[in-house]
């Protein structure tokens, strides 16, 4: 089925439920859990129109983290999930840790591009001491967005990245496409609605939401939202 899957067609209906979702109101609260259901729907989608044969070839897992050291982009509505699962789930002092390896990776990697941050091979600070993603039910789209066959292969890709010799990480291409059509219309729905639609990167946005809960309230009501 995914040879012949209409991605401008998809695309259009992601655009329309997204401005939907994005128009419903409900606070912080309100706005996380429908980019929640939005996840689901798109995993959902993902598993009903991709090919269960190469969906089964992926070696993701917990513990892995070999591709946790990239910048990630992420929408606000998004980070405002994120903050707001961590508010739920993480003690005082569980945050307090956490704000400080965003801060340090915000120190360290602030003005680095993609390349960069990946030769530093900073862990991105929501992995806990296996290995494993503490936000994975929400985490971001684009991180959905990857994949590989092999963890071993994503281990030297990273390793040997500065030395312009990282082997070739067979990821699932229609997983990519798809799920970056959907972050693609999210963000365009965000654009036409009048919202802030420019990307973050996670950390920045992530300790922001948590510094200035009242960040929230001026992205719901249109405003430009003081994350760099």
């Amino acid at each position: 089925m995914q040879e012949s899957f209409d991605f401008s067609g998809y695309a259009l209906q992601v655009r329309k439920v997204s401005k939907s979702l994005l128009c419903s109101g409900g606070g912080t609260a309100g706005l996380s859990g429908r980019m929640h259901l939005l996840a689901v729907a798109t995993e959902r989608d993902l598993a009903r129109f991709g090919d269960s044969e190469e969906r089964s070839q992926v070696a993701c897992g917990p513990g892995c983290g070999a591709c946790c050291v990239l910048n990630v982009a992420v929408l606000l509505p998004e980070a405002i999930t994120i903050t707001w699962f961590l508010r739920r789930r993480f003690t005082d002092q569980q945050l307090d840790s956490l704000r400080a390896r965003l801060q340090d990776i915000i120190t360290r990697t602030r003005w680095l591009d993609d390349e960069e941050r990946l030769f530093l091979r900073v862990p991105c600070a929501f992995l806990d001491a296996k290995g494993s993603c503490m936000i994975h039910s929400v985490r971001p789209l684009l991180c959905r967005s990857i994949t590989s066959r092999d963890p071993e292969v994503c281990h030297d890709a990273v390793a040997m990245a500065p030395l312009n010799g990282a082997p070739c990480v067979e990821m699932n291409l229609f997983q990519k496409q798809f799920i970056d059509t959907v972050y693609t219309e999210l963000a365009g729905a965000l654009e036409e609605l009048g919202l802030d639609h420019r990307p973050r990167r996670l950390s920045a946005a992530v300790l922001a939401l948590l510094a200035e809960p009242g960040m929230v309230e001026t992205f719901i009501s249109g405003g430009t939202v003081p994350v760099n």
